[in-house]
């Protein structure tokens, strides 16, 4: 479950990256953060659950993420 967080935060820091592709994952990343789903296994609130994180605290900041040049210095490896 930890390995899928990780991606959806991976997919979810290119939606400042210009390329088609990239925005689409982006873009899918946000809408399972921003999901109340619980009841599929692998929904973002399950996941929190079970990794016992807090959803909100997490939404809270990803809405108010901006590029760094680290995040985008790592984009680029």
């Amino acid at each position: 479950m930890y390995a899928v967080l990780e991606d959806a935060f991976l997919c979810f820091q290119k939606k400042f990256e210009t390329e088609q592709r990239y925005i689409q994952r982006a873009r899918e990343a946000e809408r399972w953060f921003f999901s109340d789903a619980s009841r599929w296994l692998f929904s973002f609130v399950s996941v929190c659950e079970a990794l016992e994180l807090e959803p909100a605290y997490i939404r809270k900041k990803l809405k108010h993420w901006t590029p760094s040049r680290l995040d985008t210095a790592q984009a680029t490896r």
